[in-house]
Formats: structure tokens, C-alpha cells, sequence
């Protein structure tokens, strides 16, 4: 089934979109019927609006893919004087997250700078940088609130990574299928549009942002894995038991730009799921690179 973009997503192209592109659609369709996984995905270039989703009303788990939106929030309170990228925050005992990137930089009674702490939570996609932001902004609610004062919906965030790894203890099957911290393909692609194109925050938080994702260091067996070498990706990965995911924005040889979310869940595993994104990538680069 090939679900057409929502009306909010759809005003922010400069065209109608392709009633049938069908690379994108058919790439996931394909991992969904052979690898027994059910995907998402939201695929729009930006420069000519041609635009299709598969599931891309469906809720789906963010899991760390959520570190987009608080970066966004982090840079808003910025932007607005509650918070300065020069801030330096203690680092305690109870905030180390054990599962993470960088867990052994993260010694109690460092201090480390907001700026810092956005990037590795970009990069490296780092749970401790994450929670301690996410409680400098005031609580997992008030990422959401930020969002929704933007017009942004269809993304849901009520935990921070603690209170997910709690959650996921009582009721695993709810939280994989975005319970909470959801978010749809098609509300994503809107939010990544809307944050490359400039309608989020200022030019100099909006970069900042891209320049991190520029540098993902957890993409290289999706996104990236499925593109020519060298091409230019601005990436968030995320990752549950039974979920992987990347969003992002596709910089096309022709310098126009793909915008693309791929969420997974279920399957053989997690190489599948793994293997499933990168070929939704590579069907969409192909998608706007050949000739039509």
C-alpha cells in the first residue's frame, strides 16, 4: 500500500508530488515481505517536491533518532538566552548512562560545555550527553513543547533515555511500536525540511546541527552503506532491540537534495534491518539520480 504524504509535509515542496516514484516504496516493500520486518519511510527531493511514503502515517520508535529533537530544543533555548553552548555542567554518578558511545569519557565531577554535549549526542549518538541535556531543557515534556510551539506534530517524546530503558522493562512490544517517543516517516521528513531549509532555528543553530549530523559516526552499515562513496549525508541513526532507524537529508550529485526516513522494527535481526535501510538509501539516491 503507498500512503501519500500529509498536507503539512506536502506545502513545504515547490511541486505536486510523483504519484508513483517507485523506488523508495518498492525497496521497502521488499524488506517488509522478505526479511519479515515491517518498515516506514518518507522519501521527498527537495528541490522538485516529488514525494512518496510507505507507512508514513504509522507511529514507529524513534529510540535514539528522539536526539534530533532535543538538539533542536537545546539550540531554541539557546537562541532564546535560557541556555548558552559555553554553559559547563557537572557531571554526576547517576547521570552516566552505561550504554553509549563514549560511557568511559564520562568521569563524575568533569564539567563539560552544552556545545560539547550536543555534538556527541549528534556524532556519537551518546545516551549520557542526551539525559543530562534533556534535563538542563526541564524534563522530556518540555523538548515536545518546543516542537509543538513550532507547528511540529506527529513526533512524540515523554522519556528521556532512562525513562525509556524503563519503560521497555514493563511493556518492550508497546514502546518498539512508538508508544512513546514516536514519531511517523511522514511527521520526520517534515522536520528534517523544515530544519534544513531554515524554519527551525537560526542559520548559525541550523548548521551546527548539520555539520554534526555531517559527521555521524553510527550510519556507516545504513545510510551510508547503500550511497557512493564519499557523498554527502546529514544523518541520525537510532536503535532498539528490535528497531533500527536513519533520517536524514541526501545531498544528490546534481546538488539538489533528498530528504529521507527509514524506520524499522522486527525481522531476522538487526544486520537485516541494517541491510533493509541501506538498500531504501541506495533506492532513493537512484530514484533522483536517473534520468526520468
Amino acid at each position: 500500500m503507498l500512503f501519500v504524504l500529509p498536507l503539512v509535509l506536502l506545502a513545504l515542496a515547490s511541486a505536486a508530488p510523483d504519484p508513483a516514484p517507485a523506488h523508495p516504496v518498492v525497496a521497502a516493500a521488499h524488506a517488509a515481505e522478505t526479511g519479515g520486518l515491517v518498515a516506514g519511510v518518507s522519501v521527498l527531493h527537495l528541490e522538485s517536491g516529488r514525494a512518496a511514503s510507505w507507512r508514513g502515517t504509522e507511529r514507529f520508535q524513534m529510540a535514539s533518532v528522539f536526539k534530533l529533537p532535543v538538539a533542536i530544543a537545546v539550540l531554541d533555548a539557546v537562541e532564546k538566552g535560557t541556555l548558552r553552548l559555553d554553559r559547563e555542567v557537572e557531571i554526576l554518578e547517576k547521570d552516566r548512562m552505561e550504554v553509549g558511545p563514549i560511557y568511559d569519557e564520562w568521569k563524575p565531577g568533569m564539567r563539560v560545555t552544552v556545545a560539547r554535549m550536543v555534538d556527541v549526542m549528534l556524532v556519537d549518538s551518546d545516551n549520557t550527553a542526551a539525559d543530562v541535556l534533556v534535563a538542563q531543557l526541564g524534563g522530556p515534556s518540555a523538548v515536545e513543547k518546543t516542537l509543538v510551539s513550532k507547528g511540529v506534530s506527529g513526533i512524540r517524546i515523554s522519556l528521556d533515555e532512562k525513562g525509556l530503558g524503563a519503560a521497555m522493562k514493563k511493556d518492550l512490544d508497546a514502546i518498539e511500536r512508538g508508544a512513546q517517543n514516536g514519531a511517523t516517516p511522514d511527521a520526520m521528513a517534515g522536520l528534517l525540511v523544515r530544519l534544513f531549509r531554515g524554519g527551525l532555528l537560526s542559520k548559525p543553530s541550523t548548521d551546527r546541527i548539520l555539520d554534526a549530523m555531517r559527521r555521524c559516526a553510527t550510519s556507516a552499515r545504513r545510510f551510508r552503506a547503500g550511497l557512493p562513496k564519499g557523498a554527502e549525508v546529514f544523518d541520525k541513526t537510532g536503535t532498539m532491540r528490535l528497531s533500527s532507524n536513519d533520517v536524514g537529508i541526501l545531498t544528490l550529485p546534481d546538488g539538489s537534495h533528498a530528504v529521507l526516513a527509514v524506520f524499522t522494527r522486527g525481522g531476522a535481526g538487526a544486520e537485516a534491518r541494517e541491510r533493509a535501510i541501506a538498500s531504501i538509501a541506495k533506492a532513493a539516491w537512484e530514484a533522483f539520480t536517473s534520468p526520468r
